[in-house]
């Protein structure tokens, strides 16, 4: 004679206790930490000190993967077909999700300034050094620079301008402002 299963066994086989879903969720937590530590060392030998690259990025699609792949795993220990079903589905869906964003976001900050750069173009600043606000406003009146004077210049007669922010030779955006700080005549 066969066994017909109980209630509370069929129920049990569908839940996990909570200490399995502790050890679960402490599982994902450390392999999360591991990937985190992985991405900041590879980054640190392979890639350098190179600002351009966000070890968040990276963190966030690896461990996305990771965590929903240890839950794929844990969903075989459960006996619903119907979450095993939801959770592989969330599973292609989130990796496909996560390979657009890593990719997607370097490429669009990129994508952002080039079009910056191409709306608005960019410019040499001049050297300004030497010269008084006068001079330095006729010279940036040939170009697309705004001259701004800082509250911090002398306001005595024929000043000069003693140092220039963003300093000579930058290739920076134009219509941007060049802010100068005017010193007395003979101080540096």
């Amino acid at each position: 004679m066969e066994a017909v299963p109980t209630l509370a066994a069929a129920a049990a086989a569908t839940t996990l206790s909570w200490l399995q879903a502790l050890a679960i969720l402490g599982i994902v937590a450390v392999t999360v930490l591991l990937i985190g530590l992985l991405v900041i060392l590879a980054r640190s030998t392979v890639a350098g000190n190179d600002p351009a690259q966000s070890v968040v990025r990276s963190w966030i699609a690896l461990a996305l993967v990771a965590a929903l792949v240890l839950f794929c795993a844990v969903t075989f220990a459960i006996d619903n077909s119907n979450l095993q079903n939801t959770i592989f589905g969330g599973l292609i869906a989130s990796v496909g999700t996560a390979v657009a964003f890593y990719f997607s976001s370097k490429s669009s900050d990129q994508a952002r300034a080039d079009i910056l750069n191409a709306a608005f173009g960019t410019e040499t600043v001049p050297d300004l050094a030497g010269l008084t606000e006068d001079e330095a406003t006729a010279l940036l009146g040939k170009t697309s620079f705004k001259l701004e004077v800082s509250p911090s210049s002398s306001t005595v007669a024929n000043a000069k301008v003693g140092s220039q922010q963003p300093p000579k030779d930058s290739v920076v955006r134009k219509g941007s402002s060049v802010v100068v700080t005017l010193v007395p005549p003979g101080n540096p």
